[in-house]
């Protein structure tokens, strides 16, 4: 795989779209299970759940030709037993770039789940408990990439409620300075 400098980890989020317009054309893209593919063609697919259990993830590794990072058989990648793996997928992409050592790893499509839509493409009669979590419980979660993840000041968000756990990618390499707080002032 070329190596790039800048890793773009691809939620499911209704950002998505639009995030994916800002981004820089030489990252490395990263997909969160099969939500970037309704919309571009990722470098790296990064799933946890096992492929019979999720039908368009399954459709989509069948064809997908680039690097599979997963717990499970399909994994081009040995993790290590410390990888944070959390419960969403998005935790384990966001891991997986950081320790690849892209600077930065930009979250796009990362919504939290929050408003009416949840997704940016249909996802018919699917429900997940996730969808109905406060975002505070979220923030919390995500919170987990500053003692899990090498290098979380490394991390920013491209748009939705992780800014104010990460700061946002400005689209400039000079303007990641701090501009994320630090975890004592989100205590």
């Amino acid at each position: 795989m070329e190596r790039r400098k800048v890793a773009a980890v691809l939620g499911g989020g209704p950002s998505l779209p639009n995030d994916l317009k800002r981004l820089p054309q030489d990252c490395l893209l990263i997909s969160v299970n099969d939500h970037a593919f309704h919309f571009c063609q990722p470098d790296v697919l990064v799933h946890q759940d096992k492929l019979r259990n999720v039908y368009a993830l399954q459709e989509v590794a069948k064809k997908f030709t680039g690097m599979v990072v997963s717990p499970h058989e399909n994994s081009h990648v040995t993790l290590p037993p410390d990888a944070w793996r959390g419960d969403f997928s998005s935790s384990l992409a966001t891991w997986f770039a950081l320790w690849c050592d892209y600077q930065p790893v930009i979250l796009c499509g990362m919504d939290c789940y929050q408003g009416k839509v949840k997704h940016c493409h249909p996802r018919p009669g699917v429900d997940y408990i996730a969808w109905h979590a406060p975002l505070v419980l979220h923030l919390r979660f995500w919170r987990q990439a500053f003692e899990r993840c090498p290098h979380p000041e490394r991390i920013r968000a491209m748009s939705g409620p992780l800014v104010q756990l990460f700061g946002r990618y400005e689209n400039e390499l000079s303007t990641i300075s701090d501009q994320r707080p630090t975890l004592v002032e989100m205590r």
